[in-house]
């Protein structure tokens, strides 16, 4: 099935990229924006991902409304890291999620800058550029932490900095790249052990949480929320090593 949708995602790339100097949007609300890439991104994914697989339906960013299908549902982030992207800091992504019947059965993402394609079908494991990948066996204490800051929800950030300050203190240190797929692949490619995010919408999730789990590691969420693909949930992400002491931290961050 990646093979079918190789080519789409390749593409979506060179259009995005393209598309550097692209008109900037205010979606309202805190350092919300999208640009007219993300709209021609998303535009052409739909277009094209549609014509491989009729059936299937869309749940995507710049989408005005979102439905899970009971079949086949596409999940997508046109640009992850928007806000990057406008500002040329080279690190956006392009991200593509497949559910069926709710299960996640396929994750890609792109990362068009550095040309690298991360992926995974379900029980196949997980590649980057087809080389297989797999979640690091470093301990906790020596772990590199990615966090997200939550920027369209203000109200997380006390916790969010509470955490890393935690993180600094039990951990190697801190990594943020501005695109939660890729801050959550470079987990699944055992670059770094750990990935949370107190608030965290599903296109920045559903593709690279799979490819984490082909890889050998687990996601959850936390906070007492359930784990959902509908809306934006707490979001952990792990290797097997540091799972336990990583999600009983963020734990007794919630617990205040």
């Amino acid at each position: 099935m990646y093979n079918d949708f190789k080519g789409v995602l390749l593409n979506a790339g060179k259009l995005m990229l393209s598309m550097a100097d692209a008109a900037v949007h205010d979606k309202g609300g805190h350092a919300n924006f999208v640009t007219d890439a993300d709209m021609a991104v998303q535009s052409y994914l739909m277009e094209e991902l549609g014509k491989l697989l009729p059936e299937a339906v869309f749940f995507a960013e710049e989408k005005e409304e979102n439905h899970l299908g009971q079949g086949y549902t596409f999940i997508i982030d046109p640009i992850d890291g928007t806000t990057n992207f406008f500002h040329h800091c080279r690190s956006s992504s392009i991200s593509v999620g497949l559910l069926h019947k709710r299960e996640p059965i396929l994750g890609m993402v792109l990362n068009p800058y550095s040309n690298e394609l991360f992926y995974a079908e379900k029980g196949k494991g997980a590649f980057c550029n087809d080389a297989p990948i797999h979640v690091s066996e470093r301990e906790f204490s020596l772990g590199l932490v990615n966090m997200g800051t939550s920027p369209y929800f203000p109200e997380a950030a006390d916790k969010t900095l509470r955490a890393g300050k935690l993180f600094l203190a039990r951990c190697c240190d801190l990594r943020r790249s501005g695109s939660a797929a890729l801050d959550l692949c470079s987990v699944a490619a055992g670059r770094t052990e750990m990935f949370y995010e107190f608030r965290l919408s599903p296109w920045d999730y559903a593709a690279a949480t799979f490819i984490i789990q082909e890889a050998g590691g687990a996601f959850g969420s936390f906070g007492g929320e359930t784990f959902t693909y509908e809306h934006p949930i707490p979001i952990w992400a792990s290797s097997a090593v540091c799972r336990d002491a990583f999600v009983q931290s963020l734990e007794e961050i919630c617990r205040g």
